[in-house]
Parts: C-alpha cells; sequence; structure tokens
C-alpha cells in the first residue's frame, strides 16, 4: 500500500473517529463531541509522527454519507488546513473507499439508521431508502457488499437473490489506510463539500401570530372610551 507522505487523513463520518498520517492512525468513539476533540487529536497525532502543521502536504478527508454534523466538522476542519496552508485537499466518498477493497461490488450497503439505508448500485448515484424496499435493488446473482454486521437480521430476507455476500467489518482504521492509499490530490487548494444525501433533521420554530391592529372610528369608540380632562 503506497502512502504519500505528510498527507493528512479525516474521517468524522461516523461516532468513531479516525485521523491518520505517515501509516500513523488514530481512532476514537466521539458522541457529538468533534468539534472540540478533533484538532486537539490531530495535534497529538502529528506530535506522535514528529512532524508540524506547516510540514503537511495535503489533506484527504471523507465527504458521507454520514452524520449531519460530523462531516460539517471534519470537512470544515480539511478546508480550513487547505486554505490556510495552501495546500489541496482531496474529498472522498464512502462509497469508493469500500470499493478499494471490493472494486467488482454490484450493491454496496450502508446503515442509515431510522430504518433506511445508503445503497449505490453499480456506478449509479448513491441513495437513501426504506430497508424493506432493499430486495428492489438486488438482481439474482448480485454481488452485495454489507458494511455492518449489525444489519444482517434486519435484512437478511431481501438478500435471498443475491449471489455473494460481503461481510468484512471493515473497520475505520482499515477505511482510513484505504483513504490514504495512492490518494490523488489536486495541484492547488480547492474547497470540497459534504454529501448529504439525507435532509438534516432540523425543527423549524412555529411563527407567532402576527398581531392586528384596527383603529377604531370615533363612532365605535362610544362613551366609555371617552377620557376627560377635569
Amino acid at each position: 500500500m503506497a502512502v504519500a507522505k505528510n498527507i493528512l487523513g479525516i474521517d468524522t463520518s461516523r461516532p468513531e473517529t479516525a485521523i491518520g498520517i505517515n501509516r500513523e492512525v488514530i481512532t476514537w468513539e466521539s458522541r457529538r463531541n468533534q468539534s472540540e476533540e478533533l484538532l486537539p487529536q490531530i495535534a497529538k497525532l502529528l506530535r506522535s509522527v514528529k512532524i508540524t502543521k506547516e510540514e503537511i502536504k495535503g489533506v484527504v478527508v471523507n465527504l458521507g454519507p454520514g452524520s449531519f454534523t460530523g462531516l460539517r466538522v471534519g470537512i470544515t476542519v480539511a478546508n480550513g488546513f487547505g486554505f490556510g496552508l495552501r495546500i489541496p485537499v482531496l474529498g472522498v466518498n464512502e462509497f469508493d473507499i469500500i470499493k478499494k477493497f471490493y472494486p467488482k461490488i454490484d450493491l454496496i450497503i450502508l446503515d442509515a439508521k431510522r430504518n433506511e439505508l445508503f445503497i449505490q448500485k453499480n456506478k449509479n448515484k448513491p441513495r437513501l431508502i426504506a430497508t424493506n424496499n432493499l430486495n428492489r435493488q438486488i438482481k439474482a446473482g448480485d454481488r452485495v457488499y454489507v458494511d455492518d454486521v449489525e444489519l444482517i437480521p434486519k435484512i437478511h430476507e431481501q438478500l435471498k437473490k443475491a449471489g455473494t455476500i460481503f461481510i468484512p467489518n471493515l473497520s475505520r482504521t482499515d477505511k482510513m489506510e484505504a483513504m490514504l492509499d495512492n490518494a490523488k490530490l489536486p495541484k492547488t487548494f480547492k474547497q470540497v463539500l459534504p454529501i448529504y444525501i439525507r435532509e438534516a433533521n432540523i425543527t423549524l420554530r412555529a411563527k407567532r401570530p402576527s398581531l392586528r391592529v384596527q383603529r377604531l372610528s370615533k363612532s365605535a369608540t362610544g362613551p366609555a372610551a371617552k377620557s376627560k380632562k377635569k
């Protein structure tokens, strides 16, 4: 596996966050604290490989799909390094990372939670589907990759038509190493953006009813509305 020197990898697409550089990978479980933890962990990683941030030659970042907030944090930091240090940033998606291990797969299935799945069929655009609609995506003999073994009890009945089912349970470390393997960075910095297949779950405040003020005519005020000066 060829890993370019001094290329920083960032993956905040899942609660298990991963960063790597020069074959050194750090992972940790982060529960909605990635915005506070990511930069200190990168600083720790750089110290462990004995380089400064000014020596970073480029950044590779996971674009998703994944956690809405997590992706935003990781990609913002990656773009910040790129802009501040004038180094290139490469964005890669989760499906392309998996295809580095299984290039001839027909269907990739990722757990999207909420009884939904992120899928990519062959070279088609990634989609979000309901879990119970998976069987419509599988043709007889398809080579199917399931990213999480815990998905199997939910979808095993719908996998009967598949020819070969791969359930390797790749770790975030495995995927980080694949991200950095032969990473083809652009020559100059260009901002990268996340892949949001599912819309953000945002609760909007209800609008307050507008207050209508109606001016009363003199005839409508009546005697009780009049004030007298003494």
